[in-house]
């Protein structure tokens, strides 16, 4: 029998103005907001709005901000006490948690949140603003960068690191070039992902990234039956790549 003591913080009714929602939080989304003021008018305050010992917002921005725009003054929160004078990166931490363990937080939201904290996730946001979401998949700009796929815990707990700016720098202007050539149809997300992961592989084994790109190419020229599957793709680009180790 676990008889392990967990910690329990204080229910308050406050004043709205108490309250400071988080720079650190992803985008309010208006559906939502109204979604929440539905159920709120519905169901009333079937679950508070969460905050830290300094009153810092940690879930219900939502909430909040339909409270906000209907003008309601008073509003119930959950108070966890011991989080108190928190670091910036330390209350992402804590709002990623509190939200299904971050998995509907998209690549690009974490980004640019951790780009307020973390210079190496800044360079890597300023990277995905000048390519955009559409042209640069998220994911693949993050295995360029730091070589861990969007879902891995480092990346979403904000621990990842540049391994070499100016090579990853490289394989994006090359990902992209291919892209506006041969068109997002044949250059796929999960291919472009495929490649970057690829070039990591190159870059240990000091293999020239000029060789991956243009094997790469031969085929999209060909439009060869892998072109179409990452899968495929990695495994026979991967093997075309050992006659290239010294």
């Amino acid at each position: 029998m676990n008889n392990k003591k967990l910690k329990i913080g204080k229910f308050e009714i406050v004043n709205i103005g108490k309250l400071k929602p988080s720079e650190y939080n992803r985008e309010i989304n208006d559906k939502h907001v109204v979604k929440q003021g539905q159920s709120l008018l519905e169901l009333g305050w079937a679950g508070c709005i969460v905050v830290d010992n300094d009153y810092n917002i940690l879930d219900g921005h939502h909430k909040y901000n339909y409270c906000e725009k209907q003008e309601i003054q008073e509003v119930p929160i959950y108070k966890m006490t011991w989080l108190k004078n928190l670091t910036g990166k330390e209350i992402l931490s804590v709002i990623l948690k509190l939200n299904a363990k971050t998995l509907n937080w998209k690549p690009e939201q974490l980004l640019s949140r951790y780009a307020k904290l973390d210079y190496d996730y800044s360079i890597a946001n300023k990277e995905q603003e000048f390519y955009g979401i559409k042209h640069m998949p998220p994911s693949t700009l993050v295995y360029a960068f730091f070589n861990k796929p969007s879902s891995s815990s480092e990346f979403r707990e904000g621990r990842c690191k540049i391994i070499d700016l100016d090579y990853t720098k490289k394989v994006l202007s090359e990902l992209s070039r291919l892209r506006n050539d041969y068109g997002e149809g044949l250059v796929g997300g999960p291919c472009m992902r495929a490649i970057a992961r690829l070039s990591w592989i190159c870059h240990q084994k000091q293999i020239k990234l000029k060789y991956l790109i243009d094997e790469y190419e031969d085929m999209l020229r060909a439009d060869h039956r892998y072109c179409l599957n990452s899968k495929q793709l990695r495994v026979y680009l991967k093997k075309k790549m050992t006659r290239y180790v010294k």
